[in-house]
């Protein structure tokens, strides 16, 4: 684990592969960290130097009272700089998806590929906050135990049994660190207050992979199609047996496309 300061924010990551590989940075999701990536990620390491962030107001990154996405794709494109790389591949899930989105319309010449993992282009809030506020319920009163419980309906697909969904969760909770505080996630939330990247990601000019799972309840599969539509040239593809989870749920087919998506 290492902290490094960029604009102004303390951005805390993990690497793993060989320091000569070419450089992959991921981004995970919404009231997570680095460790939430770590399994996908150790199926990259063996060609690549894959950089492992917590996100602004994540783990054991800075957690301001407040920022916003720009910020939070600033700090990305900031990371791959102070690292020392002209430009590195970026993927990133669920909100981190947003973040590597923002890193590539402010810094288009900073990534190399982009891989965009149950995406969207806008939102009033996170996803996790429209789904929680439909069922009546406010998220910053749950254990991340809790929360992904209360979620289920909208992260698996329906052929994921309970058994399989249960060993995701409990091998991403070993390697998540504590839960944030109520006060820290409502920064998050309001980082995530009305964003829209649909404008600018005509400007993104890197090759571009969209992924959606067809049964995704947080982010359907036409939200991340009309992010594709937006991003010149952009490849768009459904997980046919995967939620919202799709890294877990469809690791193997998952990382051959994005190998292969990758290495093109």
């Amino acid at each position: 684990m290492t902290v490094q300061q960029v604009g102004g924010f303390g951005v805390n990551y993990r690497t793993l592969g060989e320091a000569a590989a070419p450089p992959l940075v991921m981004v995970h999701g919404l009231y997570s960290d680095s460790g939430s990536m770590l399994a996908f990620a150790k199926r990259f390491a063996a060609d690549y130097r894959v950089i492992l962030l917590d996100a602004i107001g994540h783990g054991l990154s800075a957690k301001p009272a407040r920022f916003t996405l720009a910020d939070q794709g600033e700090a990305v494109a900031g990371l791959i700089e102070a690292l020392g790389y002209e430009r590195a591949d970026l993927l990133g899930e669920s909100m981190g998806s947003y973040i590597a989105a923002q890193a590539a319309v402010l810094h288009p010449d900073r990534i190399g590929h982009l891989v965009l993992l149950v995406t969207k282009g806008h939102g009033k809030t996170s996803s996790v906050g429209a789904y929680m506020a439909r069922r009546g319920l406010d998220p910053t009163t749950l254990s991340q135990e809790q929360l992904m419980e209360a979620m289920s309906g909208a992260l698996w697909a329906p052929d994921t049994p309970p058994e399989r969904r249960a060993e995701i969760l409990a091998e991403t909770a070993a390697e998540v660190g504590e839960d944030l505080t109520p006060e820290q996630m409502k920064a998050v939330d309001a980082s995530l207050a009305d964003f829209d990247l649909r404008p600018g990601l005509p400007g993104v000019t890197c090759p571009t992979l969209v992924v959606s799972g067809a049964h995704d309840g947080l982010n359907p599969p036409a939200l991340g199609q009309e992010v594709a539509e937006l991003i010149p040239g952009a490849r768009f593809e459904v997980m046919e047996r995967s939620g919202h989870m799709a890294k877990a749920e469809e690791p193997e087919a998952l990382t051959q496309m994005v190998k292969s998506f990758l290495a093109a």
